[in-house]
This record gives structure tokens, C-alpha cells and sequence, in this order.
């Protein structure tokens, strides 16, 4: 059985930038709204650059509202997206493949990585990471804590 999405709590983003006079300051300090959640899963953007290296450093657009543009709106085509993903006890994603590197850290509780060959990995360390390189994969909480990578 798996909680509810709407129980888990959102992530806290802070956002730096500048002011007129080129002074580095905190542009925003909220809370993340998830744009989905399904069976146990929550997700959402955190910032989203249209290139690398990054021309948006003294924009005032929220990088978590631009459009993608590659892989059914989920990740940016020649630039970079930071999104979250949080799993409650005993959710878990389908297998699937983006063309995006990813970088997935373990924050809290235990995930299992599931790929394409049937092999488990088990992170429970916070701060593991795994990079994620165009493959077929799956996730799983295998509970009782909550996992967001």
C-alpha cells in the first residue's frame, strides 16, 4: 500500500541572482508546486536553463516555469533541467528512458534501482548518486521511509 501523493510534504527551493547594482542576492524562497503525481509518486521542476553554460543568471524568469522542449516535456533539449522525484513507502516508477543525463541522490530512506536486465541496486546512503546515462530503468521504494532523488 502506498501513501498518498498529496501527503508528501513539497521541497523548500531557494534561487540566487542579482540586484540592479550587480549585488548577489536570494530572488526567491518558496516552496515547489509538484506538476504530477501518481500512485505514490510526486514530481516537478526545480529550474530548467535553455543552454550551457547557463544566459539566464540575471533573468527574472522562474526557470521551474520555461516549457521543455525534448522527451514528451520532460527534459531540455541543449540545456539542463533539475527536477525532483519523491516516492512514498512502496511506490514505485515503470521502467523508462529519457535522453537526458541524470544525476539521482539519494536525500532520505532507501531506493532500488531497477534496470533494464533485471539487476537491483539498493542505495540507503544519503548522498549516494547515481548517474543516469539514456538507460532503461525503474525505481522502487521498498519502505517504511520516503525516498526523493
Amino acid at each position: 500500500m502506498t501513501s498518498e501523493p498529496a501527503a508528501l510534504p513539497d521541497l523548500r527551493r531557494v534561487v540566487t541572482g542579482h540586484d540592479s547594482s550587480g549585488v548577489a542576492i536570494v530572488r526567491s524562497d518558496d516552496l515547489t508546486q509538484a506538476s504530477a503525481m501518481w500512485r505514490g509518486i510526486k514530481f516537478g521542476p526545480l529550474w530548467t536553463s535553455q543552454s550551457v553554460p547557463t544566459d539566464d543568471n540575471n533573468s527574472d524568469v522562474d526557470g521551474a516555469t520555461r516549457a521543455l522542449n525534448g522527451d514528451m516535456g520532460i527534459v531540455m533539449r541543449d540545456g539542463v533541467t533539475l527536477r525532483y522525484t519523491d516516492l512514498a513507502p512502496g511506490a514505485s516508477a515503470a521502467l523508462h528512458r529519457t535522453s537526458s543525463l541524470d544525476h539521482n541522490i539519494l536525500i532520505t530512506g532507501k531506493l532500488v534501482l531497477v534496470m533494464e536486465d533485471g539487476s537491483e541496486t539498493l542505495l540507503q546512503t544519503p548522498g549516494d548518486v547515481v548517474v543516469q546515462r539514456g538507460t532503461l530503468h525503474a525505481w522502487r521504494n521498498p519502505g517504511p521511509g520516503r525516498v526523493r532523488e
